[in-house]
């Protein structure tokens, strides 16, 4: 019963307008980064730099051609499984024997699909223009939304 209230309250931190925004790293290099840097970071699978160029192909920001194409596997791309992260673990001994160090690798992402959902949820909001509450909560509330903005609008 713990663990879920512990999880529980995991959740709620992650749902916080910080937490809302700070998720949002793909569409900021969007809106602030080049495309041609993000081309260069997203050849070397930078997952991040992959889903902000699939923002830029998928509203044709920054000087970039519309094409949905492009943008679904660049979004696909990012949110792939990027392979594991080594965990080390001690795993003591039983009766005498020594304990040891074991390795666990854990699956890793880069760019979650929930993230990338919430990326494309404000990028939609920014695009329509939309200031309802309903399209400014996935870009972390009104005074991020406002930020955001600015930069869509270069």
């Amino acid at each position: 019963m713990a663990a879920l209230v512990g999880a529980a309250l995991l959740a709620g931190c992650a749902t916080t307008p910080e937490g809302r925004f700070a998720s949002l790293g793909p569409l900021r290099a969007a809106l602030s980064t080049s495309p041609e840097a993000l081309q260069a970071r997203a050849d070397r699978n930078d997952a991040n730099a992959q889903m902000a160029l699939s923002l830029l192909y998928h509203y044709g920001l920054g000087g970039v051609e519309r094409d949905p194409g492009q943008a679904f596997l660049l979004r696909s791309r990012a949110t792939a499984q990027r392979g594991s992260t080594p965990i080390t673990t001690y795993i003591p001994g039983i009766n005498g024997k020594p304990g040891r160090v074991s390795m666990i690798f854990v699956p890793r992402y880069d760019v979650s699909a929930a993230q990338a959902a919430s990326n494309a949820a404000c990028a939609d909001a920014l695009a329509k223009g939309d200031r309802s509450p309903q399209a400014v909560e996935p870009c972390g509330g009104e005074a991020r939304y406002d930020q955001l903005a600015a930069g869509w609008r270069r």
